[in-house]
């Protein structure tokens, strides 16, 4: 990752303070925003139209083709390398959580994101020229709606076109599990994911997650093995090293606090324990 201070970007501070916008690709490459690393608090989806490219999420390196759809979590941190916008056309939609997820059933399972940032063919999606289509006639309605409507008219009138939106995304993706066809070993696999996205700031211990599945230590073994190539121990210590990079980086909370919402009964445990898995303080990394 580029050595630079991470910003952090609060939706009620950018364009118009609304919780929602669609930006389009001449005004996303002229900025700088999505060119340093930045974590925020809302949503994007980043619709890649044209070109190639490169984009870093929470540490991790991973490159875009044409006509892909991805969706990024808030608090993720991320950033493109430079982007010739005479090559590429990149679309993004935002919104904070509060404004679609309403309740149970406003579609909250699809930004849970996983250790590995992206499920594959869940949080990266390729789509059809039909999909392609559907999805500009949507947008052309959003941007109409965000340009020119009032609220609270407008409110109403981007949530249903979002919603709309999101529920063909859910659709491709369900769509990917019939064709794959996942085994019972790749849905447990999932239910772990959610479950550690769950608990990981307080349930550290293997025991927790067992039970809660009903499986024993040698079937999760198995699977985060062939995920992973790591022990079920060494993937719940990833992802709550992974949270405490992000608030180390993402946030100027201090250490002492960071250990106790992670969990830690003292900030000195939290000390040893991070640096035990990066040889790096938690300071030391803050600083780097």
């Amino acid at each position: 990752m580029h050595h630079q201070n991470i910003s952090y970007h609060q939706n009620k501070k950018l364009g118009k303070g609304l919780p929602f916008a669609i930006v389009p690709s001449s005004i996303l490459l002229e900025g700088t925003d999505i060119f340093s690393p930045s974590k925020r608090d809302f949503h994007v989806l980043f619709w890649f139209k044209k070109g190639t490219g490169t984009y870093y999420i929470d540490f991790q390196e991973y490159t875009f083709q044409p006509n892909t759809l991805m969706l990024l979590s808030k608090d993720q941190i991320s950033y493109f390398d430079t982007l010739d916008p005479e090559e590429v056309e990149i679309q993004s939609i935002v919104f904070t959580p509060e404004f679609l997820y309403r309740n149970d059933h406003d579609l909250q399972h699809m930004f849970q994101f996983s250790l590995a940032s992206h499920i594959e063919g869940m949080q990266y999606l390729s789509l059809s020229e039909k999909n392609s289509t559907f999805f500009n006639l949507l947008s052309e309605h959003m941007f109409e709606v965000y340009d020119h409507w009032k609220l609270p008219q407008q409110e109403h009138a981007f949530y249903h076109w979002l919603s709309l939106f999101l529920i063909q995304v859910e659709r491709i993706q369900k769509q990917h599990q019939t064709i794959e066809r996942l085994s019972s070993s790749d849905q447990l696999y999932l239910k772990f994911q959610q479950l550690l996205e769950q608990n990981f700031k307080k349930e550290f211990k293997v025991e927790f997650y067992l039970k809660t599945l009903g499986i024993n230590i040698k079937a999760l073994s198995k699977i985060l093995k062939e995920k992973y190539d790591l022990s079920p121990k060494a993937v719940i210590d990833e992802r709550r090293i992974l949270e405490i990079k992000r608030l180390l980086k993402g946030t100027s909370i201090p250490i002492k606090e960071i250990a106790y919402d992670m969990g830690f009964d003292e900030p000195t445990n939290m000390v040893k324990y991070f640096k035990k898995r990066t040889s790096l303080t938690p300071n030391a990394f803050r600083k780097e």
